[in-house]
């Protein structure tokens, strides 16, 4: 029996209900959060895991430079868009949203009067807001830097505003940052302070009393250990640094507060944290606190009550009540022995002479078995015994930490960040996995910031009936739809992180979506109603004992709704529109998995051309085609570099000519990302001319022009009009970004980018004129005469011109891609060949008035295949 799902049909209340459940951040939780400190790989590693494939880490200086580079090819056309230079400069990226749904909110800054703040993402930079978070603007776009791990305001001038990069919650989708950056006008313009090295800040606090002496609390590396961790003291506003306390190469400095009425008394939490993709721990004997009375000259350890550093010891968070500074909350993460919840609230009244458990009832279970991801905790100003703690769920005492309870309500689960007006305790500011949230009545009644477009996407869908209705799975914020293409009226679907989502083309009420895993082992869920109704059906026949990767592609094929595939370590086809699966493949990956990737199917491929032809490619490293609909596969991976397979796209009009898309970085040489197959993969050619050497996320063949190819990296957008023989970034408007799908409506010319940290973008492509005829020919070694300009509902004839024998595919398309008719496929001796077109599509039914496209396409001994395409017009 299919298993049914209800999922609320409201955003905010699956945000608010789905504490425990699937609906957050399945990422930190999953798999992992029972295997910390054994060997990987973890489900949840997906993004760093195949940037480092073979390696162990991604090459963070091959990324930053291809950011510098990107962000100058954008700053000369965003310049030549100025002065009315045609071309891409002219096309301007337009945001479609989601603005009502956020994503991970990682960091809060606010000026005295609250109404002016600013915001860190984990991949979406930093926005600004003038009237209390209610509408932002990206202020941090022009460093190309994305991850934010803390913010601070200088204390004699609000508009000083100090932010230290690289998410430092030990999240893993997103890239190390550059180090701090300094703002002296409200964050117009920004300049680097250095500590680069430091990769992930984790908190910047700055003296009371001489603004000129800043701590940066820094974790260093996600994925190595080092020396470039620990805290740092800078005495002249940042122009120099020292490091002022360091533990070891693993452990750093994840909190840093100032005693406001003493500020030569200064304290530092550390954290021990190993994270690699084959092992991680994030406890251990360095996780403890430190304090200074030399303005953090000098540092001892404090014990006197605190628990032993040891395996039980995580991440700790600390909070100075302002309203009494002897009195210091630490809000102390277990071990993996104590299941990464809460090893318990603990206090001093003394200054950290010495120190009590205090907490009863109510904290140890909101961190949801991955501790490590929360490290904030939070005094009123006024009140010393009313103290927040954020995990999970955002909890308050009123007596001193002693007893909890919740105050979240409605709002998204995830807590990261959280400020407390000092004016008016009952003002608060809430930053988390759904964004930003304000309350007046000090929580419990939170209002949601519906203009913040930071979104994470992991993949995004077009209705092919209705370009207007978007769709998308999202990071801790479910699969996502707008229905009228309104960017502030996003709506969830289905629960967890959200992945693929297809319409069915046919039928705009049936919809796929799936979470992480492959929907947990079960397949893509389908909805018949939409997906507004909250009611999903999970298939039948697939095996959960299977492996799935995080993103688990499934498709379905352009010629018959009827058929889809999804992968695990091997193929499964439905013919029955998603209702049931049969596997029609062995295991495509290395059995057992290599302990760098999951051994898993990461993307598929039906031919629109010709449905017979089925493509595959895995995280390590194989690509596999079958020409017989999966009865027998063959590897095509001989010619192809060994990294993670990102995308395998057929061309639309011709099943022989394929494209491969690589992720990670090349290791001591310049890596092709981009490749072209031809006579179906048994040769494979580079095309990876001017591109950046950066990962390579997916690519579209233009069905109305086939030279021309859309690409998704992880610094943008680009195109090629020449097959891909050059390319160039594609449209303004866009900031630096990583792209993780791309999706084309060809019949509006609409192509919309799903970025993982700034929600969905679309482009206008009519400006991008289309070729076709002797044009849109890529070699001369094929005529196709043309047909009457708008031929009549009887046949339509036209002839191929061959000089040389070969073997010959001739088609009829739409503007979609989608093989209508195939006219002829078989060898054709040199010469010309006359052929017509009866105006019936492959089932025999007629084809309805419209553009078509008539295809040639000549299969030679040489790499290239030779390629005519001749425009018609059916007008009844």
């Amino acid at each position: 029996m299919r298993m049914r799902l209800f999922v609320l049909g409201s955003f905010l209340i699956v945000s608010g209900l789905l504490i425990g459940l699937a609906a957050h951040d399945r990422m930190e939780r999953g798999i992992a959060k029972s295997r910390l400190g054994e060997p990987g790989p973890y489900p949840s590693d997906w993004f760093g895991m195949q940037r480092a494939f073979p390696g162990t880490s991604i090459d963070q200086a091959k990324y930053r430079a291809a950011v510098e580079q990107a962000r100058v090819e954008r700053a000369d056309l965003e310049a030549a868009s100025r002065t009315g230079a045609s071309g891409s400069s002219s096309m301007v990226w337009t945001q479609v949203g989601p603005f009502n749904v956020g994503g991970r909110v990682t960091a809060l800054a606010v000026a005295p009067g609250a109404a002016t703040l600013y915001l860190g993402s984990a991949n979406g930079g930093v926005f600004k807001s003038t009237n209390s978070g209610v509408n932002w603007t990206p202020v941090f776009d022009a460093t190309g830097v994305f991850s934010i791990g803390a913010l601070a305001l200088s204390p004699d001038d609000p508009d000083v505003i100090y932010c230290g990069t690289g998410e430092a919650n030990s999240s893993v989708d997103s890239y190390d940052g550059s180090g701090v950056y300094v703002s002296a006008d409200g964050g117009q313009e920004w300049s680097s302070l250095g500590l680069e090295e430091t990769a992930r800040i984790a908190r910047i606090a700055v003296d009371p009393q001489n603004p000129d002496r800043i701590f940066v609390a820094a974790m260093g590396r996600q994925f190595s250990t080092g020396p470039d961790r620990g805290l740092y003291r800078s005495e002249d506003r940042g122009q120099s640094w020292n490091r002022v306390l360091f533990v070891n190469d693993s452990t750093g400095a994840c909190d840093v507060v100032i005693n406001p009425a003493n500020p030569d008394t200064v304290f530092c939490a550390t954290w021990e944290r190993i994270r690699r993709p084959t092992y991680r721990r994030a406890y251990g004997p360095g996780s403890r606190i430190w304090r200074s009375i030399d303005h953090g000259a000098t540092w001892a350890p404090l014990a006197g009550g605190l628990p032993t550093p040891s395996d039980s010891v995580g991440r700790i968070g600390l909070a100075i009540a302002p309203s009494r500074p002897s009195r210091v909350y630490a809000q102390v993460i277990g071990g993996a022995l104590l299941g990464y919840g809460g090893r318990g609230m603990y206090r001093t009244d003394n200054g950290g002479a010495s120190w009590a458990r205090v907490d009863v009832s109510g904290f140890t279970s909101i961190f949801g078995g991955f501790g490590w991801y929360f490290g904030d905790v939070a005094v009123d100003p006024l009140n010393p015994n009313r103290v927040y703690a954020l995990g999970v769920d955002l909890i308050r005492s009123i007596n001193g930490g002693a007893n909890y309870s919740s105050i979240l309500a409605s709002a998204h689960v995830d807590q990261h960040a959280m400020w407390i007006d000092p004016a008016n305790p009952f003002r608060i500011y809430l930053g988390n996995d759904g964004g930003f949230y304000s309350t007046t009545g000090g929580g419990g009644n939170w209002a949601k910031s519906l203009d913040l477009p930071i979104t994470q996407f992991y993949a995004g869908a077009i209705d092919p009936s209705n370009p207007s209705r978007l769709l998308g799975g999202t990071q801790d914020n479910n699969s996502l739809q707008t229905l009228n293409g309104n960017p502030s009226a996003w709506i969830a679907m289905l629960g967890g992180d959200g992945f693929y989502c297809l319409v069915d083309p046919t039928n705009p009420n049936i919809v796929f979506a799936e979470y992480q895993n492959g929907s947990g082992g079960q397949g893509p869920f389908r909805s018949t109603e939409a997906g507004l109704s909250g009611t999903f059906e999970a298939p039948t026949g697939i095996n959960a004992g299977d492996r799935f990767n995080w993103s688990t592609p499934f498709v379905i094929s352009p010629s018959d709704h009827k058929v889809l595939l999804v992968g695990s370590q091997r193929v499964y086809r439905s013919v029955d529109n998603g209702l049931s699966y049969a596997p029609i493949s062995g295991n495509l990956t290395t059995d057992p998995p290599a302990q760098l990737t999951f051994g898993t199917i990461t993307t598929l491929d039906i031919a629109a051309s010709d449905a017979s032809y089925y493509y595959a490619g895995t995280d390590d490293g194989k690509v596999w085609r079958s020409t017989d609909e999966g009865d027998t596969w063959e590897d095509i991976s001989s010619g192809l570099p060994v990294r993670w397979v990102t995308r395998v796209t057929a061309d639309p009009l011709d099943a022989r000519t394929v494209y491969v898309t690589l992720s990670g970085f090349g290791l001591d040489e310049t890596l092709a990302h981009v490749y072209r197959g031809t006579h179906a993969g048994d040769t494979w050619t580079s095309i990876s001319n001017g591109l950046l050497d950066v990962p390579a996320n997916d690519i579209l063949v233009d069905p109305l022009d086939t030279n021309r190819l859309y690409l998704a990296t992880d610094v943008g957008v680009y195109a090629s009009v020449n097959a891909g023989q050059g390319w160039f970034p594609l449209g303004t408007g866009m900031p630096v970004q990583t792209i993780f799908d791309l999706t084309l409506h060809s019949p509006s010319r609409t192509l919309v980018a799903a970025t993982h940290g700034r929600s969905q973008w679309k482009l206008d492509l009519s400006q991008l004129p289309v070729a076709v005829g002797p044009s849109g020919a890529r070699s001369s070694a094929i005529a196709l005469s043309a047909p009457a300009p708008n031929p009549s509902r009887g046949r339509v004839a036209f002839s191929v011109d061959l000089p040389a024998p070969a073997e010959t595919d001739v088609a009829v398309f739409d503007p979609l891609g989608r093989n209508v008719r195939g006219v002829f496929k078989g060898f054709l001796a040199a010469g010309r060949h006359p052929f017509s077109w009866n105006g019936l599509d492959a089932s025999g039914r007629r084809s309805p008035a419209g553009v078509y496209y008539l295809r040639a396409v000549a299969h030679r001994s040489e790499a290239a295949p030779a390629i005519q395409t001749r425009r018609l017009v059916r007008i009844n």
